[in-house]
């Protein structure tokens, strides 16, 4: 329980040093499109997953997927992510997984909307914590991610359409793993 909590404050610690400074968000209140500062957005998701040394499979599913991008003027913006899931698999046994994140999304091409996002294709990277625990045991492994992906307007919002490929490194008893898949999530102007 206390790596869970360490890793939490770790990718927290390093969401905050993401965020600009207070000066920079002073001079860049004037220019934002809307007054906008944040997409704020949850995902649905496809993938295949292949642990090592053991058949792959399909994951879908609505877990509790957040993320929250912090809008700039410039190419990147800086966005750190929370997925978190719960099983309860029959009488008294339950698998949860944590998997905080931060990513960087490089804007590829000028688009339209809010800071010009609306049709902008764009890449993405990042590196988290994948924080599984099931029958009381749990381990915390390194994961790297990235993607390709656009927005597309749906009336006052968007909707994120990302493929992504992931590897999460072997660690804490579990195998390493490697999955491929598609994101798709409305995503709101704040």
């Amino acid at each position: 329980m206390v790596k869970l909590f360490g890793s939490a404050l770790l990718v927290g610690g390093l969401a905050i040093l993401a965020t600009p400074a207070s000066a920079q968000k002073k001079a860049a209140a004037p220019a934002t499109s809307g007054g906008y500062h944040h997409e704020i957005g949850f995902d649905f998701a496809l993938d295949y997953d292949k642990p090592s040394g053991i058949s792959g499979g399909i994951e879908m599913g609505l877990p509790v997927d957040v993320r929250v991008a912090f809008l700039t003027r410039s190419t990147l913006m800086w966005e750190p992510r929370l997925t978190f899931s719960f099983t309860s698999v029959g009488a008294g046994s339950s698998i949860y997984t944590f998997f905080p994140s931060v990513n960087v999304l490089y804007q590829l091409k000028r688009g339209t909307g809010p800071r010009n996002l609306i049709r902008a294709p764009y890449v993405t990277g990042g590196v988290g914590l994948d924080i599984f625990g099931a029958g009381g045991s749990s381990s915390t492994q390194f994961a790297l991610g990235g993607g390709v992906g656009t927005r597309v307007p749906f009336e006052s919002a968007a909707v994120r359409i990302e493929g992504f490929l992931s590897y999460t490194f072997k660690g804490g008893g579990a195998p390493s793993s490697f999955a491929i898949g598609t994101r798709i999530g409305p995503s709101f102007w704040h």
